[in-house]
């Protein structure tokens, strides 16, 4: 999930000339509406994700792969790499890439360094910079996103600048059975125990900030390592 700049030419360092979102989705765009947020967590093996249509919601890097969300959003230009290079086809996801052109979802990616992205990625920018997105977590979009050097973090921090509430957590697991890191095979790089481990004091930030703000985030995965949020269930945040 870290955002690792890739060499391929698809991302020329340059000044940034994509549109920002906030172009147009301003913040508050989802005041008060519920939102749901997709990871890769592998809590997701064998999930119904019809169950989201028509809901709105950020998928976290490839989980546009299972269900069709308001908003592709990641922080790792690596992923859109290899998206675009047809790496993801080459491996468990045929037709990723013709699905990934085809979207009618907003493709959405934070920055922390200038590139230049395929003309229909918006972007949003850091907060500050690298260093400082790591352990920020902000409410206004002129002030950019915190990262806690992970996309779902990110995809958090941004339903909140949207104005989301409450956020429902799906895939949000920062475990790993021994025999799996995603809901998905096929990642090119993936996560080991130390690196998700490393998420978890991250992500504590975040529910600091939105409990603070008075916005609820529930975490729909009980076995989750996060326990910095409450707990719910799918049943409940269908119902909401």
């Amino acid at each position: 999930m870290n955002s690792l700049r890739p060499t391929n030419l698809l991302f020329q360092s340059a000044e940034t000339t994509n549109r920002h979102f906030e172009e147009v989705m301003p913040s508050g765009s989802w005041h008060g509406h519920p939102a749901f947020l997709v990871g890769g967590g592998p809590s997701l093996r064998g999930f119904d994700f019809a169950r989201l249509r028509g809901r709105r919601s950020i998928g976290v890097n490839i989980a546009f792969y299972a269900f069709d969300p308001t908003i592709i959003f990641s922080m790792d230009t690596r992923c859109l790499n290899w998206i675009l290079n047809g790496t993801y086809d080459r491996g468990s996801f045929p037709g990723l890439r013709d699905k990934f052109k085809k979207t009618a979802a907003y493709k959405v990616w934070l920055l922390t360094y200038s590139a230049s992205l395929a003309e229909d990625i918006f972007i949003v920018p850091v907060h500050k910079s690298y260093q400082d997105g790591l352990g920020s977590f902000t409410l206004r979009y002129r002030d950019g996103l915190g990262h806690g050097n992970n996309s779902g973090y990110a995809a958090l921090n941004l339903a909140v600048l949207l104005g989301a509430n409450p956020i429902y957590l799906l895939g949000y697991d920062c475990n790993r059975p021994p025999d799996a890191s995603h809901w998905h095979a096929g990642h090119p790089v993936p996560q080991n125990p130390k690196h998700l481990d490393s998420f978890i004091p991250r992500f504590e930030t975040a529910a600091a900030a939105t409990k603070k703000a008075g916005i609820r985030v529930v975490n729909l995965n009980p076995a989750s390592a996060l326990r910095c949020f409450e707990f719910g269930t799918l049943e409940e945040a269908l119902n909401d």
